[in-house]
């Protein structure tokens, strides 16, 4: 599918999902080159940028957040973006929340109208990723704020709960840093640029600027893990002491009956001429001793302080 917005002459043509006729009409319209083309196919890619003079292939892939069946999962999905002086392009397989809500802006001029408008669509290039960096740090917030109830119900008694919550925001995390990771490189090559035909030297703080907002997703993402890895490992310790305070609770336990089992068993040996056994007081002469063996075994216990 193909969708052109277009505003003060510049175009902003945004695929999902193209054919390979649409790919070709565009490569045709624009003079790309044929391996641009290909880059733009469904295929996935690595991070990368490509000067091609008066055009660049900028190829990212964002992580994004979405709620399943009552579940958070990450998902990510690869933006293709070819900028040339008049003109972007952007081709993705699946659907972009963050480019769908950004075309609306883009047809009523908000973002045009900024500072008096562009001079090309590399400012459109620069609001894009804005908001696709903003979508991401706000996911990163939740994620963050998940964390925080976690620690709240990890010290009120939830360890054992904790543990998979905590596994499912580490995971999150893992997700988020490996699909953005290559975006820190793709921005210092593109800040070193001086002598683009279309993007022009001033055009640097612009990219240094995405970088900066690149740096605080990656720095949300490393201290957000810094903060599941403590809270796992404060969770693990916490549960492995209410285990063991359990486990010594069970041993004290066996502990004090252990003399009355005993006397129990030794005098249900079926052997002739058991003491007691036969005696018309003997059943509540046991039973006594045993409870009064137990008495004395939990009066030293308490006093020890080992319950």
């Amino acid at each position: 599918m193909l969708t052109t917005h277009s505003s003060k002459g510049l175009v902003w043509i945004d695929m999902q999902s193209p054919t390979d006729q649409e790919i070709l009409s565009v490569v045709q319209r624009y003079g790309l080159h044929p391996l641009v083309g290909e880059e733009l196919k469904d295929s996935p890619s690595a991070a990368k940028v490509d000067i091609y003079g008066d055009y660049v292939l900028i190829i990212l892939t964002f992580p994004f957040r979405t709620n399943k069946g009552g579940m958070y999962e990450m998902i990510s999905r690869e933006i293709d973006f070819v900028i040339g002086k008049n003109f972007i392009i952007t081709s993705h397989v699946e659907n972009v929340d963050h480019l769908e809500y950004f075309s609306k802006i883009f047809e009523t001029n908000s973002i045009l109208n900024k500072n008096g408008g562009p001079e090309h669509t590399g400012h459109i290039f620069y609001h894009m990723v804005k908001k696709l960096y903003a979508g991401m740090y706000s996911d990163l917030e939740n994620i963050r704020d998940s964390l925080v109830r976690a620690e709240e119900r990890i010290f009120k008694g939830d360890e054992r709960k904790m543990v998979e919550v905590l596994s499912h925001l580490s995971r999150e995390l893992i997700d988020f840093r490996e699909t953005a990771r290559m975006h820190h490189e793709v921005w210092e090559d593109l800040v070193k640029i001086k002598d683009s035909k279309f993007f022009g030297e001033d055009f640097s703080p612009y990219f240094r600027d995405i970088r900066d907002s690149f740096t605080q997703v990656h720095e949300l993402i490393t201290n957000s893990r810094e903060l599941v890895n403590d809270l796992r490992d404060t969770n693990d310790s916490l549960l492995n002491t209410r285990q063991n305070e359990i486990m010594k609770t069970l041993t004290i336990i066996n502990f004090i009956f252990i003399p009355a089992t005993f006397i129990s068993a030794l005098f249900t040996i079926p052997a002739p001429h058991v003491p007691l056994t036969e005696d018309f007081w003997g059943w509540w002469v046991l039973v006594g001793v045993m409870v009064f063996i137990t008495i004395v075994i939990w009066v030293v216990v308490k006093r020890k302080k080992w319950l």
